[in-house]
């Protein structure tokens, strides 16, 4: 995987540091904690912290429209569904019943150690995947003009059985019906984050000093199968016809806004590949609302009307945050048959022509920015 060149930090003229802050260990989570986040319904707005790097900046995304509101509740790692499997996990955060990440603490680093779910490949059950080494999501601590690079990894294998028999069934077709004993999943993931800016942000409900963190990742994964008499090939090219998702190459820009109290991210920025428009926009929730606003996690969903459907349906995108996503069509065998890219926010309905699909039944899947499977929903097609 070819890494990202260096940022070019060092060309920063030289400017007066007296009013920048240091964000020190003390702002990382520990059990018992509860960050609020906000996810903006009109991100766009956002793409005003794309300024040059510097001293003094001041930013305002006081405009931010809150959408989905998240609590991300610390606990002990021991009291999560895989904590005993995780010795070295000091903390998991439960991003749904059935979504669970663990981190370990050191005095300078905040790291994903492993993550318990269902990840983006076809897989049909909860897997546990350890980050080797950990992923650091944090550093400490943190001044103007600090740089960290860091590079992680996943390497899970798996037995064709835990994935779907359409699944496998299109990769042998697609492979040209070999018999495959089990299957690798790997992932590269690389980030080099710099320090380089610093001043002042206004969200909605406060002003904050912070500093600026600009990030490029690029996660790269692949996935091979153990082919007798053969040995292990990679089969990515042929997995991702046939329906595998969360394959191939990407890369991300984001922009990180720490304060050196607040213990939640003042804003996270993501931007699309051209780094012209700002896609998503996660910030710290400063409102004091009834309970019923909040939810424990951001938990998407998908309805279908009418369902059956003939030539035409309306598929509603619930509980979304806002950002760019992927849906994508599956039929019955697991085929990918339609995909596109939407702008998505709360709730939003779109209008589907099913006139060219056969009756039979059909998988309406959605994937975000990251290739993360958020949720999907069955589709019947009638006859008419």
């Amino acid at each position: 995987m070819k890494l990202l060149a260096p940022l070019p930090f060092l060309l920063l003229t030289t400017t007066s540091l007296s009013a920048q802050i240091t964000v020190t260990i003390a702002i990382f989570p520990v059990a018992g904690d509860t960050l609020k986040m906000d996810y903006a319904t009109n991100p766009e707005i956002a793409v005003s912290v794309y300024t040059p790097p510097g001293g003094g900046q001041t930013w305002d995304l006081s405009g931010l429209q809150p959408g989905v509101t998240e609590d991300i509740i610390f606990k002990p790692a021991d009291q999560g569904g895989v904590g005993a499997q995780l010795p070295g996990a000091e903390l998991f955060a439960a991003l749904s019943p059935t979504k669970e990440s663990y981190y370990n603490v050191t005095p300078t680093k905040f790291e994903l150690q492993a993550y318990y779910g269902i990840a983006p490949y076809g897989i049909v059950a909860n897997h546990k995947f350890d980050y080797r080494p950990p992923y650091t999501e944090r550093d400490a601590p943190l001044n103007f003009f600090d740089i960290h690079a860091i590079s992680s990894g996943i390497i899970e294998q798996f037995v064709p059985s835990e994935f779907s028999p359409a699944l496998m069934l299109n990769l042998a077709l697609q492979n040209g019906n070999p018999q495959i004993d089990s299957m690798l999943y790997r992932v590269a993931q690389y980030k080099v984050g710099a320090v380089d800016a610093y001043g002042s942000m206004t969200i909605p409900g406060g002003t904050y000093d912070v500093l600026r963190e600009k990030t490029h990742t690029v996660p790269e994964t692949r996935i091979d199968a153990q082919i007798p008499p053969l040995g292990w090939m990679d089969i990515t090219d042929n997995a991702i016809p046939a329906g595998f998702y969360g394959l191939g190459f990407d890369t991300i820009t984001e922009f990180y806004f720490y304060n050196d109290i607040a213990k939640e991210p003042i804003a996270m920025v993501t931007f699309n590949t051209k780094q012209n428009t700002a896609t998503q926009v996660v910030f710290k929730n400063n409102v004091i609302v009834s309970g019923t606003t909040f939810v424990d996690s951001v938990n998407p969903s998908i309805t279908i009307s009418p369902n059956p459907a003939s030539d035409e349906a309306k598929v509603s995108f619930i509980n979304v945050v806002a950002g760019p996503y992927r849906p994508v069509i599956f039929d019955a065998p697991g085929q990918m048959i339609h995909q596109n890219t939407l702008q998505l926010s709360d709730n939003h309905t779109e209008k589907v022509n099913l006139s060219r699909l056969l009756p039979g039944m059909y998988v309406i899947t959605l994937y975000d920015h990251r290739n993360r499977l958020k949720c999907q929903e069955k589709l019947m097609k009638g006859g008419r």
